[in-house]
């Protein structure tokens, strides 16, 4: 699905409850990337990783059918769950695919005509993360995959989203894991997949 025309389906009319716990947020985010971004390339990465956040998250709380869920299908909602809560499932999810994106560090650095360090302030920025979504980065998700790869790093984010809005009795064993970690590898290579297209037309992307 393109991104225009996933814009187009998601926030052409008000969808609840959807909109009220998924949808307006993605909405803000591409309004904050496009207002920040400074190339084509920059709004669309962002765009992109903010969708991929929307489908994932979306999906798996049964509010819309974009995604494969495999294992994850069986997730149960936890009854009352409020917007701040969908909002902390997001920025997590949004999070993972972030230390996902380091694997292609150098070539989305350059892409984007930034330091690490530029690009994510501007990530926290684009995504309006709080304090405590910056605590979960650094002490959850940053040390689980330095210290077991990815699939610490998917542990721990579907650890966190599980206690953010699933049931506490809800299983996130092998299978769910690995269900998870289909959805990011697929999310990181999209990214991949829009670096090499770059590469192979260089004029592509670098008009506003």
């Amino acid at each position: 699905m393109s991104i225009l025309k996933f814009l187009h389906d998601a926030f052409a009319s008000t969808k609840e409850p959807y909109d009220r716990y998924v949808g307006r947020h993605t909405q803000r985010f591409c309004a904050n990337a496009a207002r920040r971004a400074k190339t084509k390339e920059q709004k669309r990465i962002w765009f992109s990783s903010a969708i991929s956040a929307d489908e994932v998250i979306a999906t798996l709380a049964g509010l819309e059918k974009r995604r494969s869920l495999g294992a994850l299908a069986d997730w149960q909602l936890r009854p009352g769950v409020d917007s701040k809560s969908y909002l902390k499932a997001l920025r997590t999810y949004l999070s993972g695919l972030l230390l996902l994106y380091g694997t292609c560090k150098e070539e989305l650095l350059a892409r984007f005509g930034m330091t690490e360090l530029e690009f994510l302030q501007a990530w926290q920025s684009v995504f309006e993360y709080d304090e405590e979504d910056k605590a979960v980065f650094d002490n959850d998700l940053v040390p689980a995959f330095r210290d077991r790869g990815i699939d610490g790093l998917v542990s721990a984010v579907g650890e966190l989203i599980r206690d953010a809005l699933f049931l506490p009795e809800t299983p996130f064993g092998k299978e769910a894991c690995t269900s998870l970690q289909d959805l990011m590898i697929s999310d990181l290579a999209a990214l991949k997949r829009h670096l090499e297209k770059r590469k192979e037309n260089p004029a592509e992307g670098n008009r506003k």
